[in-house]
């Protein structure tokens, strides 16, 4: 193992170990603040001691990865497949399906194959959305009052199935994936047989087969759907009313 590699390794675990470490700390200020409330409900939750004593344990980490960081970049250490052509399957099929003259029966099969899971997959994830939309359209989901309590009710009914959802897209992306692969084997064994028996492909323009912006577009939609569900049943008018107090009661802003 060769020293850039193993100080990019370094500094990938060194930046995961930090994060990981700051979400403890904040959960960990937070709970224990929510604990001093229940004594005392004037008591704030995030103070500077508090967060100055959850960095403590942060901070030699924290300078360990800026150090090197800065190593790396004194050094000019780079990753040795950074400007590598990334292996694109699906662009490989779509080239060597134009020449082909004659689609074989595998080739068709898998064609079929891919659009049932593209169409299933995102079916699968419009379906999991569906019970996020009705929760979040629904205003007694979303009384006035304790925003902790809320955000609690709103992941435990939301974030199942967003986890769902993208799990399905997930597995159906690799199933089409393994689809491309078996679709390619079959073209490249059909060309074979081709030149075996002397039949030429016409010239073919490969077809767009995927839509790099769909889930651009799906993404944005959610978001938008989900801010229009928000303003709807009032939880706009909490979330800024908890913002006002963090900056004017933690942050010090007013």
């Amino acid at each position: 193992m060769t020293r850039n590699r193993i100080l990019l390794i370094a500094q990938s675990l060194l930046c995961v170990a930090l994060i990981v470490m700051l979400a403890v700390s904040a959960v960990g200020i937070y709970r224990d603040g929510i604990a001093e409330k229940k004594e005392d409900p004037l008591a704030w939750v995030y103070t500077r001691d508090k967060a100055a004593a959850g960095l403590k344990p942060v901070l030699p980490v924290f300078l360990l990865a800026v150090a090197v960081t800065v190593a790396c970049a004194v050094l000019n250490v780079r990753d040795e497949n950074e400007n590598k052509p990334v292996k694109d399957i699906e662009l490989n099929r779509d080239l060597m399906r134009t020449r082909v003259a004659q689609p074989s029966d595998a080739m068709k099969k898998e064609q079929a194959m891919q659009k049932k899971l593209l169409y299933g997959g995102w079916c699968g994830f419009g379906l999991c959305m569906l019970p996020i939309l009705i929760y979040m359209t629904n205003g007694e989901h979303f009384p006035n009052g304790d925003l902790e309590q809320v955000m609690g009710a709103l992941a435990v009914h939301v974030f199942p199935w967003i986890i769902l959802g993208f799990a399905v897209l997930i597995v159906s992306a690799v199933l089409q994936g393994r689809s491309i692969q078996r679709e390619y084997d079959a073209i490249m064994e059909r060309i074979r047989e081709e030149k075996a028996s002397g039949i030429k492909a016409e010239a073919q323009t490969a077809a767009p087969t995927r839509n790099v912006n769909v889930l651009r577009w799906v993404i944005l939609a959610v978001a938008v759907v989900f801010i229009v569900a928000g303003i709807r049943n009032g939880s706009m008018t909490a979330v800024v009313n908890k913002a006002i107090r963090i900056c004017t009661e933690c942050v010090g802003l007013g």
